[in-house]
């Protein structure tokens, strides 16, 4: 077979290739993904007390509080697989991303308790897709360093839980 007409299957393309400027794109935008993540699951620790006290809550409807968004990504984690093997996994990354930041976002408005469980079920289910962000990446990157660009985008998670807490803190050092 002539060299020129020859064919690759995609792993093979991607070790010809290596990781390049694409993948480094690509590990970004996941990672920004990633990062906000991190942050909205760091934040449950932070808005839980500030809630309870603010309104009264007992410590049974404050744990409730992060209790729905765990239980709620499990079955977000099912939908959002379905929904990216379907559509693909960027548009599934996308639609992911929108939701839990509306939700987020929403909540933040919460003008009472029963919405902000409803609104944390629903970050909960946005959450729950978390892993196609990790699988849209590991797509694009050849199989023999997958193991360790996996551990450089988990670092991003590292990184937005970190961004979190020093976001808290400095929110309280300003209110003392």
């Amino acid at each position: 077979m002539n060299d020129e007409y020859r064919t690759y299957l995609v792993d093979e393309a991607l070790v010809a290739l290596g990781f390049g400027n694409f993948q480094v794109l690509v590990l970004i935008y996941a990672g920004m993904g990633w990062i906000s993540e991190a942050m909205e699951m760091m934040l449950l620790s932070f808005v839980g007390p500030a809630v309870q006290s603010t309104w009264g809550l007992s410590t049974h409807e404050e744990s409730l509080l992060t209790s729905v968004v765990f239980a709620n990504m499990f079955i977000g984690a099912y939908l959002w697989g379905r929904i990216s093997d379907k559509c693909g996994r960027r548009r599934g990354f996308l639609m992911t991303t929108v939701f839990t930041a509306t939700a987020g976002c929403l909540s933040a408005f919460s003008s009472n308790f029963p919405v902000l469980i409803i609104l944390h079920c629903l970050v909960g289910i946005g959450l729950g897709g978390g892993p196609v962000l990790s699988a849209w990446f590991l797509e694009f990157i050849p199989a023999p360093h997958r193991g360790t660009w996996m551990v450089v985008f988990s670092g991003f998670w590292i990184v937005g839980t970190v961004l979190e807490a020093s976001l808290a803190w400095v929110r309280q050092c300003a209110l003392d």
